[in-house]
């Protein structure tokens, strides 16, 4: 009896053990499903960002090979310009409005370069109203810079061999008259084409909103209209590369007529060439509407640096070609815009009553827009480098504090938008955020 017990008792604790074994089994085998399914779920949400990312990216740009370009944003180049700035600053719309000139500078080691060049005044309505005209500058060959050179010798003296330089050099422009350009090597100008603008300050004028009847007036507008550049090329899209430069601007002479802040802007034509597309348009390419991303850009970027002074095609816009047959768009000239001139006409609001007004009933416009969501996301992306700039920059504490004012204001803006999103477009805004980690 005993004996049949024990045998019972075996049979139950192996009955119980089988069945603990499957059950573990079974507990094991439907959370591997659990996770499969998980895992795939997942891989699906990123594989959807991916592909809304694809389409709505924006056109990402390389940096510039010019050794002008490569300086970061507060690194500031020095100058001295030597010519008839008397002449050009008042026979404008000419081509007789340049003058023959040279360019000193100084490179990472000390040296002096002096390049013999000509100088052009630009621009439109400051050709008008500004005491200092903007500047275009042409590079003379290097033959001609050898030239010269030679029949100097040496001069230790840099204002003597400026002013040497410059005789000589008009005297031969005298007898061959200057025609084009030249693309230049070995220099800080190297890889730019055969010549730059320079972004001068205007001086004293009747139209006070781009003049400035001080120094600090002056150099307030060249670095914030300058800074705003900056900002914007973090995002590493379609916009002009800029370089900050302090001249001391000399007569024919040598006498030093002043000193001030000016910054160079990238050619068109290179800035076009750097994001893969053209200044001008492909021969046998039919073009039609602008690409849309460019254009939701321009309007985004335009609104964020608080710009109502440009319009497509005709006003501070740039357009360029791709090979498909789109056509895209870049921002440029903000010495106007509502950061720097709120009372301007086109603005006319203070930078808070814009951003409450009009930038964030703009952006509400846009929710549930995959494409407002992919560029307002690569924009916050970039936001700890675009801030930087702004904290690392030489401007006065004053003008600072409002920059950093501004851009913290704006940027959370943007954040708000997104957090909305994450409701009107929970599957996009949780698959960017799972591949971004």
């Amino acid at each position: 009896m005993v004996h049949s017990l024990s045998v019972q008792l075996k049979i139950i604790l192996v009955f119980i053990l089988v069945n603990v074994v499957v059950a573990n089994v079974s507990a094991a085998e439907d959370g591997g499903a659990a996770s499969g399914v998980a895992t795939t779920t997942v891989q699906n949400l990123i594989n959807q960002a991916d592909k809304t990312y694809d389409k709505y990216k924006r056109v990402k740009c390389k940096q510039s090979k010019s050794p002008l370009f490569q300086a970061s944003p507060s690194d500031v180049l020095k100058m001295e310009m030597l010519a008839d700035f008397n002449y050009i600053n008042t026979e404008t719309y000419s081509d007789e409005g340049g003058d023959s000139g040279i360019v000193l500078y100084w490179d990472e080691s000390g040296d002096a370069h002096n390049l013999p060049v000509f100088i052009k005044d630009r621009g439109n309505s400051r050709r008008d109203t500004c005491e200092w005209v903007p500047l275009r500058i042409l590079f003379e060959s290097r033959d001609v810079q050898e030239e010269l050179n030679s029949l100097i010798g040496k001069m230790p003296d840099n204002k003597k061999k400026m002013v040497k330089l410059y005789e000589l050099l008009k005297l031969k422009r005298k007898a061959e008259p200057f025609i084009d350009g030249v693309s230049q090597k070995n220099n800080v100008f190297s890889k730019l084409g055969d010549d730059i603008k320079l972004v001068s300050h205007c001086g004293k004028s009747e139209w006070k909103r781009v003049g400035g009847d001080t120094k600090e007036q002056q150099e307030r507008r060249i670095l914030l209209e300058y800074y705003i550049y900056r900002i914007l090329n973090e995002l590493r899209t379609i916009t002009l590369k800029t370089r900050l430069a302090e001249i001391t601007y000399r007569d024919p002479t040598g006498k030093e007529m002043l000193t001030r802040k000016a910054f160079f802007r990238e050619p068109i034509g290179k800035m076009a060439k750097r994001c893969g597309l053209s200044r001008k348009k492909y021969p046998g390419v039919e073009y039609g509407d602008f690409d849309a991303v460019s254009l939701f850009q321009l309007e985004l970027y335009n609104k964020f640096i608080y710009s109502n002074d440009y319009e497509i095609e005709e006003r501070n816009t740039i357009t360029l070609y791709g090979r498909d047959g789109s056509r895209y768009l870049a921002p440029y000239d903000f010495d106007l815009i509502g950061i720097i001139v709120p009372d301007y006409r086109p603005n006319g609001k203070s930078v808070e009553q814009f951003r409450v007004e009009d930038f964030q009933p703009w952006i509400q416009t846009q929710e549930g827009s995959e494409m407002a969501i992919i560029q307002i996301a690569i924009m916050l992306n970039k936001k700890s480098k675009m801030r930087n700039v702004i904290t690392n920059a030489i401007l006065a504490k004053s003008d600072k504090e409002m920059l950093l004012n501004w851009f913290d204001s704006y940027m959370a803006v943007l954040e708000g938008f997104m957090e909305k999103s994450k409701k009107t477009n929970p599957d996009l805004m949780e698959g960017l955020e799972l591949r971004e980690k």
